[in-house]
């Protein structure tokens, strides 16, 4: 069961549904933290992309198709003769129906509704858009988990007379790269239960899912160094990827040498794979894939103190909430 399945999931809920369905996107949820907050829903488990990563999930999750198709493998890929940036470039995308566009949804994106990239025009197109508010107090309710979940449940409130089915953005992710699965971010989402409950009471089919989970990171220096050398000395330009998962782009005649060096460089502390044994579409994606098998791996990021991207049942497993409305 992967996050390809719920535009069809979301078919069958908009056919059978009494008011309509409200969709809760939440960015860095676990299925463990849903498990122990969302207590009223009937929860399963999906699993994510590889990598585990927003730009790659949510386009699955809203087109119904893999990687290979919409093109997006991670986070930083290769685009042309260099690398682009998937949430904040302009790579070309094709154009892929989503389940918003099918069915003509009311759409609350807060931050992806400030993007200008081709990644969120390909996740948004077709919607009717609600205006985000401000980038400084979606930075400030980001911070805060029970404060994001207060707006984004009044915003909610707000736009439920005029539409039949609406999708938000709720994002977690921000908060649980700084500090993990804190106090804060089980209370917002004990909060979030609370209310999609009194949705569903109203005649609401409330769908909660996220797009992966986080894990504690603690990269080790003399690695990042390691890497940074491999990049430097073996390949014709920098290493994408996301997060946990990081390719590098080898010279031609270098792949197997690459391979051999990155197992070697980081030891435990990985697995190394060829790209197109893991799914990964190419050119976009490098040929040599390092996943990270531990908390030392060489992230791109080292002040992140949670990290996702790898392919740890943590970072993997993402809830799958229905809150079905009374009858």
């Amino acid at each position: 069961m992967s996050l390809a399945e719920i535009p069809s999931r979301l078919d069958v809920a908009l056919k059978s549904a009494d008011r309509g369905v409200i969709v809760l996107a939440v960015d860095g949820l676990s299925s463990d933290v849903a498990k122990q907050s969302w207590l009223s829903a009937s929860l399963s488990t999906l699993s994510s992309t590889v990598p585990s990563t927003s730009a790659t999930a949510w386009l699955t999750a809203l087109t119904g198709v893999p990687a290979d198709v919409h093109r997006v493998p991670g986070t930083v890929y290769r685009n042309g003769s260099g690398l682009v940036h998937a949430i904040n470039g302009t790579p070309a995308i094709p154009d892929l129906p989503t389940v918003l566009e099918r069915h003509g949804a009311t759409v609350l994106a807060r931050e992806l509704d400030l993007l200008e990239g081709t990644w969120a025009q390909a996740l948004l197109r077709g919607c009717t858009r609600i205006p985000a508010p401000l980038r400084h107090k979606l930075t400030a309710q980001a911070e805060d988990p029970p404060l994001l979940v207060a707006n984004v449940v009044a915003d909610l409130d707000k736009a439920l007379p005029d539409a039949r089915f609406l999708w938000t953005y709720v994002n977690i992710d921000d908060h649980v790269h700084r500090h993990g699965y804190d106090e804060s971010v089980h209370e917002a989402m004990l909060r979030l239960d609370a209310h999609a409950s009194r949705w569903a009471a109203q005649g609401w089919t409330v769908v909660a899912h996220s797009d992966h989970g986080l894990v504690p990171v603690d990269p080790d220096p003399e690695l990042v160094e390691a890497w940074d050398a491999i990049v430097r000395e073996e390949c014709v330009i920098p290493s994408g990827g996301a997060g946990r998962t990081r390719w590098l782009y080898p010279k031609a005649d270098r792949l197997e040498a690459v391979f051999d060096r990155v197992a070697t460089a980081l030891g435990s502390t990985a697995t190394v794979h060829h790209a197109a044994d893991l799914g990964l579409p190419q050119p976009e994606a490098g040929p040599v894939v390092a996943v990270a098998a531990s908390p030392e791996f060489p992230i791109s990021d080292p002040s992140a103190k949670y990290e996702h991207g790898g392919l740890s049942r943590d970072e993997i497993d993402v809830p799958f909430a229905v809150w079905h409305a009374v009858q």
